[in-house]
Parts: C-alpha cells; structure tokens; sequence
C-alpha cells in the first residue's frame, strides 16, 4: 500500500530550513509512531513551470495497516503541532497511488543525492485514448537515454482521508538518473497534459533506521 503527499513549506521558511527540519526532526517523529514499509522524500531542486510544494513524500506500509487508525488521537496531535513548526498545512495534498515498475532494475534503497526527475501528468479532456497506456510507452521511450536508470510510473487515486485539497495530478511519471544529466523530455504524446517538470533529489529512510525508530509505545 503506498501513498504520495505534497508537502510546502511555512511562509517565511527557506526551502533549506523546510528540508533541513523535515529531514533531522519531522521524518525521525513521523517514522516513530508509523511502521513504514518504505519512506521517501523528493525535494525539489528545480521546476518548470514552478509549483507551490517543495517536496513529494512517498509512505509504504502493509497491506492490512489502519493508517487512519494509527494516525488519529495523540499520535495526530502530535504530529500536527510539528507540521505548524515549519509547514503549510493548508497545502497539505495526499493521495493514494499504485506504483508500476515501467523499465530498468526494481527500486531499492536509494543512495544519498540520488537525482529523480518527475513528469507530473494528466489527462488532456476530451482527448480519448488510454491515458496509461499512453504515458507507459512515453516513459519506455525516455528511458532508452543513456542517463536513465529506470522508469517508473504512479497512477495516483482517491483522495485519503484528512486531507482538504484534492490532489492536482493524475500520473507521476518518474526517470531516476545515473548521473547528473538528464534527458529533455520534450512534448508528450497526444492526449497528455505535462503539468510540470521536476528535478528532485531523492532522500530515502533506510530500512534499519525505520525499525530503530519506530517506538510507538515509548513516552
């Protein structure tokens, strides 16, 4: 089960303050009181054009887990007062999606500084066609760029629970880079409106440092 959220930072915080908080204190809280199968955050380095968030959050967790469950009562509280520390939670956009492996090796766990460019996509209206099918053999063909590692694809879905505003973005269409160039992605296919461009850096939670945290019992 897997969920992606746009995060903004506070007005008045730097885009290096947000990230600094969200990666030394916010992510540490968070993966205390919430078993993460895998926990992800792609700050953004650049866009075009600009977006109002500063980071797309990818949560992993177990099939049968109540997320609602476990984040409600204290553990909500908690983690509320901490977002108003350095966030806008009036942006506070989540979603579920389903996450489709389109070429290259399955993910692991990242390597710090990884780079990840994200093509934020929707549906053109009115347009027909299979708006999937025609964003997977989209990413097939940027991934024969020699920079690509692999491709990947998010059909986001529902809005979740908690959240106000729905989130503005039908597929992520995602090419991890092998070094620090990347392919110009150019016009997408017809049918298919490319919202925004997104070069981010990919911050990834490694397995033994979510169960060394996750104490959800403790004071």
């Amino acid at each position: 089960m897997k969920s992606v959220c746009l995060l903004s930072r506070l007005p008045g915080t730097t885009p290096e303050a947000f990230r600094d908080y969200y990666e030394h204190n916010h992510s540490r809280l968070g993966s205390r009181y919430f078993p993460f199968v895998k926990y992800v955050r792609n700050h953004i380095i650049s866009a075009s054009p600009a977006v109002d968030f500063d980071v797309i959050t990818e949560f992993f967790f177990a099939p049968d887990l109540d997320v609602a469950g476990v984040h409600s009562g204290r553990v909500r509280e908690i983690l509320d007062a901490d977002e108003r520390r350095f966030m806008d939670q009036r942006l506070i956009r989540p979603a579920g999606a389903e996450e489709t492996l389109v070429a290259g090796p399955p993910r692991g766990v990242e390597a710090p500084g990884r780079r990840r460019l994200m093509l934020l996509l929707n549906p053109i209206a009115g347009a027909g066609g299979d708006f999937t099918a025609g964003v997977a053999a989209w990413g097939q063909q940027l991934a024969t760029d020699g920079s690509v590692l692999r491709v990947t694809l998010d059909q986001t879905m529902s809005q979740l629970p908690g959240g106000d505003n729905a989130f503005p973005y039908q597929a992520l269409l995602s090419l991890w880079l092998d070094s620090d160039e990347f392919p110009t992605p150019g016009t997408p296919p017809a049918g298919i409106e490319m919202a925004s461009t997104l070069l981010t850096e990919v911050c990834e939670s490694p397995p033994e440092l979510l169960r060394e945290l996750y104490q959800p019992d403790a004071g």
